[in-house]
């Protein structure tokens, strides 16, 4: 399992609106399998308890972020053994953890992903003394939480922050948190974990690099590129634009950094004539294979995605030449309109 905390910006901090996207039906059928609110005066009732908990909030007038939004992302092997009254659970020592026990929160799990995860909005106003709570370092606690959680209810246990890890380490992991996030979320490899699969080898072809179009021919040879982004260096998918799609030169080896490459090569020259690269291989959203029939859900994905193009490619085809037809006979018939009035009466 994995956690993370999504940042609310203070002028976007509306803690009704998350508690009705975590209860939200959508308009295929309902993406919310369960949702239930904690820690409140009224009851059980949701929609009391959001009106309550905005209530609280409107008490504090100094805080200008009130609101904590919790993901906990699920393995699908795991899914058998998440039962409600486990959801519950786990939330609660995510609560105790993090000191919302006596908080107020809304919590929902939804399955519109390739993965079961469980969202929680913390109320961070304590609903009696209308101070405001913050968890220092939460990463570290909520990483914590996970491993015991995994350990105690008997889940597959996933990556995180390990306590004996270098700085360097530590700071790649925080980096990738939001890498490891989209994974859970979509079963498919993320370009972070494609950049860094087979490190050792990549880097070995690297180090042998003598100038910066050697460095660039090894890259593209990979389906990558290196550019500068803000002060540093950028590793990118040479096929995508995305933002997702590019991780820190250094983070995938320090020896990267744009000090310790310029040092090597002088300073950063754009790549030459790179059209007749011959690619190994390229990043592409392979799925991940946590369970044996991922990789034939995926194929099916894959054609069912392929027979929609195909289809809608035929359908506007016809269509075009429906409208190519129409247009054929009123110029026809606009034809012989004119004719007739130039015939005389």
């Amino acid at each position: 399992m994995i956690s993370k905390r999504v940042f609310i910006k203070a002028n976007n901090d509306n803690y009704t609106r998350l508690a009705a996207y975590i209860a939200e039906v959508g308009p295929a059928g309902e993406k919310c399998l369960a949702n239930w609110c904690e820690g409140m005066l009224g009851g059980e009732d949701y929609a009391e308890g959001i009106a309550e908990a905005q209530d609280v909030q409107t008490r504090n007038t100094r805080a200008a972020s009130k609101t904590y939004h919790l993901v906990v992302s699920f393995r699908p092997e795991d899914e058998a053994k998440l039962t409600p009254e486990l959801f519950k659970a786990i939330e609660a020592r995510f609560a105790s953890a993090l000191g919302y026990a006596d908080h107020q929160r809304h919590c929902g799990v939804h399955k519109n992903t390739a993965n079961l995860h469980m969202h929680v909005a913390y109320n961070m106003i304590h609903p009696e003394k209308y101070t405001c709570h913050k968890e220092f370092r939460d990463f570290w606690v909520r990483d914590k939480v996970c491993r015991a959680i995994e350990r105690d209810f008997g889940l597959t246990v996933d990556n995180g922050i390990e306590l004996n890890s270098s700085a360097q380490d530590l700071n790649h992991q925080r980096d990738n948190e939001k890498a490891r996030l989209v994974e859970a979320h979509t079963g498919q490899q993320s370009f972070d974990s494609y950049a860094k699969e087979h490190r050792e080898e990549r880097l070995r072809s690297l180090e042998a690099a003598t100038s910066w179009q050697d460095l660039h021919t090894t890259l593209a040879e990979h389906g990558m590129e290196i550019k500068p982004h803000g002060n540093g260096l950028a590793i990118k998918d040479r096929h995508s634009r995305k933002a997702a799609h590019a991780i820190k030169a250094s983070a995938l080896d320090r020896s990267l950094s744009m000090k310790k490459l310029e040092a090597r090569f002088g300073a950063y020259q754009a790549p030459q004539s790179m059209e007749q690269i011959q690619e190994r291989n390229r990043y592409s959203t392979a799925p991940l294979h946590r369970s044996p029939e991922r990789g034939q859900l995926f194929a099916e994905y894959q054609t069912g995605i392929e027979a929609r193009k195909t289809t809608l490619q035929t359908v506007k085809e016809q269509e075009e030449a429906a409208l190519a037809a129409t247009r054929a006979d009123h110029g026809k018939r606009r034809t012989e309109l004119a004719t007739e009035e130039k015939q005389p009466g």
